[in-house]
Order: C-alpha cells, then sequence, then structure tokens
C-alpha cells in the first residue's frame, strides 16, 4: 500500500492513505448508565462509497485478505505509566485474525486469493496543550474517536456527548479494510475504518485491547453510528511480598 498523508484527515488514522469520500448518517442513541464494575467503549465505522459496493462477508460465505499490523502507537503527548504498552503484540494480532474470522473475514492462501487488505492499529492518544491550555490536537483526538465524519451530537444523551467530546487521553484500536491492490497503483482505495476508544484514566491499555477487539467486532464491514458499549471490569487481587516476622513476646494477652 502506499504510504502517504489521509488527505485532510489527522494523523490518527491509519497510516496506509486512500482518497475516498467518507460516508455516514448520524443517529445518537441513548445510554443505560454505567455500573461501577463496567467501563465505557466507544464504536464508530465510517463506510466510503467503494466500501457500501461491497456486501459484508458471512461466516458462510467469506471474504479473504491479508493483513496488515501497523502496532502500537502513541499520539499526542507520550503517554503515562497508567497508559502501559500491550507486552505481547503477537496474542493482540492472534485475536484480531480470531475476532475477523467469527465475522467472516479470513486469511487469504493460494487456494483463497485476498480481494481485501486489512490494517490494524492500537495505540494511546494524549491531549497536547498549548500556554493557554488549549488541546491543540483536538480535532486530532475527535477523529480518533469519532471517525473522519462530523457527527451531529446537539440532541445526544448528556453522559454520552460527554464521552464523545471528552478530550482526555484515550486507548484506542482502528481497523481498516482497503481494497487490495495486486499491482501497485497510485492511490489506495478504501472500504471502512472502524474506531473503537475507550478513557485511557484508570485503564491499562492491555487490560482494554481485548474489550476493544470485542466492541470493534459488530461493525466490521457495516456502516455503524456512534455507540457506547459496556464492559465488565475483570477483578484483580494484588498481593505484596511476603514478609517473615518474630512472633510477640512477653506474657500471654487475655483473650
Amino acid at each position: 500500500m502506499n504510504q502517504k498523508p489521509f488527505p485532510a484527515v489527522p494523523s490518527c488514522l491509519v497510516r496506509p492513505a486512500v482518497a475516498a469520500g467518507l460516508v455516514a448518517a448520524a443517529l445518537l442513541l441513548p445510554v443505560s448508565p454505567a455500573r461501577a464494575d463496567e467501563r465505557a467503549m466507544l464504536l464508530a465505522v465510517d463506510l466510503t462509497r467503494e466500501g457500501r459496493q461491497v456486501a459484508p462477508p458471512t461466516p458462510e460465505h467469506p471474504a479473504y485478505y491479508v493483513p496488515v499490523f501497523l502496532g502500537y502507537h502513541e499520539r499526542g503527548l507520550q503517554a503515562q505509566h497508567f497508559q502501559r504498552k500491550p507486552a505481547d503484540e503477537g496474542q493482540i494480532q492472534r485475536q484480531l485474525v480470531g475476532m475477523l474470522a467469527k465475522q467472516g473475514y479470513l486469511l487469504a492462501s493460494h487456494e483463497h486469493p485476498p480481494t481485501l487488505t486489512i490494517a490494524f492499529e492500537w495505540g494511546t492518544i494524549s491531549p497536547v496543550y498549548d500556554p493557554t491550555r488549549r488541546v491543540i490536537n483536538a480535532a486530532e483526538i475527535r477523529t480518533c474517536v469519532l471517525g473522519a465524519t462530523l457527527w451531529d451530537v446537539s440532541t445526544a444523551h448528556g453522559a454520552f456527548t460527554q464521552e464523545m467530546l471528552s478530550l482526555s487521553a484515550r486507548h484506542y484500536l482502528l481497523i481498516t479494510a482497503f481494497a487490495y491492490q495486486r499491482q501497485a497503483v497510485r492511490e489506495d482505495v478504501m472500504l471502512w475504518r472502524a474506531h473503537a476508544t475507550t478513557d485511557a484514566w484508570g485503564n491499562y491499555l492491555d487490560e482494554v485491547i481485548e474489550p476493544l477487539i470485542m466492541t470493534a467486532r459488530p461493525g466490521l464491514g457495516r456502516e455503524t453510528k456512534p455507540d457506547m458499549h459496556w464492559h465488565e471490569r475483570p477483578g484483580r487481587v494484588i498481593i505484596g511480598e511476603p514478609v517473615v516476622t518474630d512472633p510477640p513476646t512477653g506474657p500471654a494477652q487475655p483473650k
């Protein structure tokens, strides 16, 4: 694929660029309040004119693709300690391939030539402030969350609007499908791009990457209006290093 900037779209988007007009419709759904043990995930999918001409695959009628793992990226300010990079990117790749297979996207082979190239990128995007505390990469953050379409959020549920328009640091997963090109061409043809994100504060990226993959699953290849999903937080017990101490001395204390 050609490596050049996506025209008029912030750099949070996947780097293999395309020149495709993004088409989407906005309808914001009401949101149920989250429980204390849940975290909010946002999903939005851009579908291009070319993508509308391609029917989404099914397990019975699959599509075959070549994967491009762009891997981990940090956008904006450098990620803080609570936004740690996943240690096992191979595991993430396996989870992505397995999730796509359930939706009818299978790895290409000699017996099954590819019709798609699918690129994967995950990481953390953080705000960058100017001296007046204005977030200078606000458009990049919102594009990462909502896609390249300007969504009307004026009628959204209050908590939903706050989540979508928040300029705090976020973890993200981008999955982008291109028409497979057998020969070098001047421009790639993007079909769709799925954006799955969650708030970075209080969340480790290596803990939320699997829920992000699960969140992206229903939107692959389908025009998906911005929607919020809830995922339970896994329980965690942290035990410190054991310390051996001498028993207390002196007269026994009455019970």
